[in-house]
């Protein structure tokens, strides 16, 4: 019964996904561009290379400067932005580079006597006092150190490590105009509803779990962040800025005018939602599951992309409906699921039957990884330590690292849980163990 669908203007191949919920391109797709944007919004580019240290060795000298030089430059930026009366946010792409980078500014203005232009008129002394009384009052009560600090420079700063009263606090604070520069992770662009006349971008580095290591921010986030810029009741135009790595500038500016397609990310996690459907009854059998496979976004992109999905271009020309694609995506997660145990696979009738465990499985959106391991080791006299750490093995909790300024707090949380935790304090599943019994506990 839904009628109308709105999707985020960041997205290219909008066609695609009028194809996917079958919807007719000529009579029922509408497309707002860049035309429609109630507020203008100018769009930067800026490139910073560093360069050999004194010694000549290359690497942490030449990060580490690219890193001041991008700060100067947004430092910059802010100020120049502050002095016409407007705010900004600048985003990093993580958490405690949020801190580094406000505490960093904060020492700029200082240095260069620029201190007083990041402070909102009311916390100046000529505007309204009442109100910087009050919210002074309000960030006094934080227990945050860094974030009372840098309020009484005129900076704040937002991610989602914080306390949810905190920032809630500093999203109230900077709307009503109490916070001059916001420091943020991209949490803000994508759950908050909170624009600023400036936007900066501050590296485009960001590190991936995933893949463990430093990959390029997407397009996607860029647009979405930049649609951060501009206030349709305050500002006649936004202002948009990215920092990034001069090698990586020519990369930014194509990516711009020829933006890059959303592709599926379907078949990663395909076998838990054949076990959703299995468990439902909506599929019972390969043939079934097919035909599911035809209504799903993935399939749209594999008639379009196809080598990207795995499929040549001779598969393409023998099979235009991937009808034996399909069943191959289809026999690989209905076999993961039965040797799991999550569901039973009749490979000569193709028939798909549910069990306990993938019913289970669905119903807490377990991964089917999970629920095998757990299958496998829980055993009838298994003791309260050996639970905790078969928990804190679970696939959901892979990409958990600790961090070197948790390790502390980790170790004296380590002395009260109930029930003690064998492994080091730099495992992650030591982490998990002492974080699962603390919440269970009510510590």
């Amino acid at each position: 019964m839904i009628r109308i669908v709105g999707l985020s203007a960041t997205l290219p191949n909008y066609a695609d996904v009028a194809l996917f919920l079958r919807v007719s391109p000529e009579t029922g797709l509408f497309h707002f561009g860049a035309a429609y944007r109630p507020v203008p919004l100018t769009q930067t580019f800026i490139g910073v290379s560093g360069t050999k240290g004194a010694s000549g060795t290359k690497g942490v000298n030449k990060v580490q400067q690219e890193k001041t030089l991008m700060t100067e430059i947004a430092y910059e930026k802010a100020l120049a932005a502050l002095r016409n009366g407007k705010q900004v946010m600048v985003f990093v792409h993580a958490r405690n580079e949020t801190v580094r980078t406000a505490q960093a500014m904060v020492e700029l203005a200082k240095k260069k006597g620029d201190a007083d232009e990041f402070l909102p008129a009311a916390l100046r002394g000529d505007g309204d006092g009442a109100r910087g009384t009050l919210a002074r009052k309000e960030v006094g009560k934080s227990r945050n150190n860094e974030l009372r600090e840098l309020f009484n420079g005129g900076f704040g700063t937002h991610h989602a490590g914080m306390l949810r009263a905190d920032r809630g606090m500093v999203e109230r604070l900077f709307a009503d105009g109490m916070i001059n520069v916001l420091v943020c992770t991209a949490t803000l662009a994508w759950g908050v509803n909170l624009p600023a006349h400036t936007v900066i971008i501050k590296g485009t580095q960001i590190y991936d779990p995933q893949k463990g290591s430093f990959v390029d921010l997407g397009m996607l986030d860029v647009m979405q962040i930049f649609g951060r810029a501009g206030r349709p009741q305050f500002d006649v135009h936004g202002e948009g800025i990215i920092i990034t790595q001069h090698a990586k500038l020519a990369h930014y500016l194509q990516l711009l005018t020829h933006q890059m397609p959303i592709e599926s990310q379907f078949v990663k996690m395909l076998s838990d939602h054949l076990n959703a459907e299995i468990s439902l009854g909506t599929v019972t059998s390969v043939r079934e599951a097919v035909t599911w496979l035809s209504y799903t976004y993935l399939y749209v992109r594999m008639l379009r992309n196809p080598n990207l999905y795995g499929v040549g271009v001779d598969a393409l020309e023998e099979d235009p409906a991937l009808e034996r694609r399909r069943a191959d995506l289809v026999h690989t997660a209905a076999a993961r699921l039965d040797k799991a145990g999550l569901c039973r696979y009749d490979r000569r009738s193709g028939a798909l039957q549910a069990t306990d465990l993938g019913k289970i499985a669905s119903h807490y959106y377990i991964s089917h990884g999970t629920v095998r391991a757990f299958n496998e080791h829980l055993k009838p006299s298994m003791g309260d330590i050996e639970l905790c750490r078969l928990f804190s093995l679970a696939e959901e909790f892979k990409y958990i690292s600790v961090r070197e300024e948790e390790k502390l707090e980790l170790a004296k949380l380590a002395e009260r849980v109930p029930i003690p935790v064998k492994e080091s304090i730099e495992e992650p599943t030591a982490k998990i163990n002492i974080l699962l019994q603390a919440y269970i506990s009510g510590m």
